[in-house]
């Protein structure tokens, strides 16, 4: 499995688990709270019935049809029960088939007490009245709380499952493209490392054996020369090897700065680097990294241009054109053209790393630049680099 779909997996899991619990966490607070909020209700019936019950003697006409409209408009109830507490053992026995022992101590301490009785919920307070003490228990099956448990329950399934799908596929948008394009520049890295050892051991391997062929007998002074003499071309290859690669490596931890075209390009001219100006525009980089990308540009212009000039051109719609007539670049070559250490099949006479246009592309679109090559074997190549607005 792939980093980026294994993370992406990883990440929708801990987060919809999380998505779980706290659903889970607000549907038993809200339940509570439901049910709470209901046994509260009951126990406003409760005393609304027994003032109905006990207190129609005592109420004149108006507060009595009060009591009765409050009474009428409560929760509905399956049952309600008044019991009689001067005969204690009585009483125990009648409400003994509702409350608990606890609960009965609970009652005639003064205490409302709520209960569950098979699939029902009720309460039972004592009510004082001048004909007496009673006990009242009002029973009722809640449908009130059932109904909002369910409307939760599925807004709460149905919330997790969207979400889920939202996570998921955001992560696998986001997370597996990120790390499969990190996982990429790792494997690029690797391999970049790699080809960059091979590729600086080359001269330090030719350094090594021209020192021990130069040292396993005496020589004249222009054999030790010509010995020295490679030494230091394959010193400076190593050099040379090294700067572009730092440069490859840091040349995204530079300011930029407003470069005129116009005036940047006449730097290159010369007699084999013909430089013309069709449109001036400004670009915003760093003028000495653009430097070395046109440069290498040119540069392998010139090294597999056959001698012939090379033409520098900056166009609409803010467009530098670098065009030579030499050998070209097989098709073959092309998709592997800007690999780092990649050199085409055509170029085995001639010396070079293969760093150079892999680094000026890596500059190029660091300041979103775009970089495009045409070219056939034999008939020159064009590379037009289009800056944008």
């Amino acid at each position: 499995m792939k980093p980026g779909r294994k993370i992406s997996l990883i990440y929708s899991g801990i987060t919809i688990g999380l998505v779980l619990l706290a659903g889970g966490v607000f549907f038993i607070l809200s339940s509570r709270y439901t049910e709470t909020l209901y046994f509260r209700y009951l126990n406003e019936k409760a005393q609304i019935v027994a003032m109905e019950r006990f207190e129609k003697d005592e109420l004149d006409s108006i507060r009595y049809q009060n009591v009765v409209w409050r009474r009428q408009h409560s929760i509905p109830t399956s049952k309600e029960i008044f019991i009689n507490t001067a005969d204690r053992e009585k009483a125990d026995q009648q409400l003994s088939e509702y409350l608990d022992n606890e609960q009965l101590k609970s009652i005639f301490s003064g205490d409302i007490v709520n209960f569950k009785h098979n699939d029902e919920v009720g309460t039972a307070l004592l009510y004082y009245d001048n004909e007496g003490t009673f006990a009242v228990v009002v029973l009722s099956r809640n449908p009130y709380g059932e109904k909002i448990a369910r409307t939760i329950g599925w807004a709460l399934v149905c919330l997790i499952l969207l979400t889920s799908v939202i996570l998921f596929l955001i992560s696998r948008l986001y997370a597996t493209r990120m790390v499969n394009r990190i996982d990429a520049d790792y494997q690029a890295e690797k391999l970049f490392v790699n080809n960059a050892s091979h590729e600086i051991n080359n001269p330090l391997t030719a350094i090594r054996g021209e020192c021990e062929v130069a040292l396993m007998r005496e020589r004249s002074s222009e054999e030790y020369r010509k010995s020295l003499q490679r030494i230091s071309d394959e010193t400076e290859r190593v050099v040379g090897i090294i700067q572009q690669l730092l440069l490859f490596s840091h040349e995204r931890e530079t300011e930029n700065e407003q470069v005129a075209i116009s005036q940047f390009l006449q730097q290159f001219s010369d007699e084999q680097t013909f430089v013309i100006i069709e449109s001036d525009f400004e670009v915003s980089m760093k003028e000495e990294l653009l430097q070395i990308a046109v440069r290498n540009l040119i540069d392998n212009g010139h090294k597999y241009g056959n001698g012939r000039p090379v033409v520098v051109r900056a166009t609409e719609p803010r467009q530098i054109e670098i065009i030579d007539q030499g050998i070209g670049i097989p098709e073959v070559d092309m998709p592997h053209i800007f690999s780092p250490f990649y050199r085409a099949s055509n170029t085995n006479g001639t010396k070079g790393n293969g760093i150079g246009l892999a680094l000026t592309k890596s500059i190029l679109e660091k300041y979103g630049a775009t970089i495009i090559l045409q070219s056939a074997e034999n008939q020159g190549t064009t590379i037009v680099i289009n800056f944008p607005k």
